[in-house]
């Protein structure tokens, strides 16, 4: 189903949670864009910190979607796959605060990216609620905008 008509049947709750979650990467961005400059590195850290955080958060989630999710049951090879790709964010997003740190930023970035496609197929193939896609994009898009900006500051 499209997002608009998806987008309804979004808990308020995580409307509101997944909203209040964005906040650190759009200040962290707008400090490093219009900030005093010796506040940058900062800022630029935190962002790294807080993308890696979140990253892990949502890979969580996917090893949540795998052990129980909608269909509860699931075959070996099925389980193994979503358990290891569940791992995946949180060591992508370890790596990339070990890279210089432009370097870093963009590799959460297109990490983010890559987990809203996972979420995507899992609300797809009922094993995340049909909303989640929903819930998942628009603060998806602002963290992702928030990095590059940095990243190319």
């Amino acid at each position: 189903m499209p997002f608009a008509i998806e987008a309804r049947s979004v808990p308020l709750a995580a409307v509101w949670l997944g909203g209040l979650g964005v906040v650190p990467f759009l200040v962290s961005a707008a400090i490093i864009l219009v900030g005093p400059p010796e506040r940058a590195g900062m800022a630029s850290d935190a962002l790294a910190a807080y993308g890696a955080i979140i990253l892990s958060f949502l890979g969580g989630i996917q090893w949540g979607f795998a052990t129980g999710g909608v269909n509860a049951v699931k075959e070996n090879g099925a389980l193994l796959g979503g358990l290891s790709f569940s791992v995946l964010p949180s060591l992508v997003a370890w790596a990339a605060l070990l890279a210089p740190r432009e370097t870093g930023l963009l590799v959460l970035a297109g990490t983010f990216l890559l987990v809203l496609l996972v979420d995507i197929r899992a609300a797809r193939s009922n094993q995340a609620p049909a909303w989640y896609p929903s819930l998942r994009w628009p603060p998806t898009l602002l963290a992702v905008a928030s990095l590059l900006a940095a990243a190319l500051a």
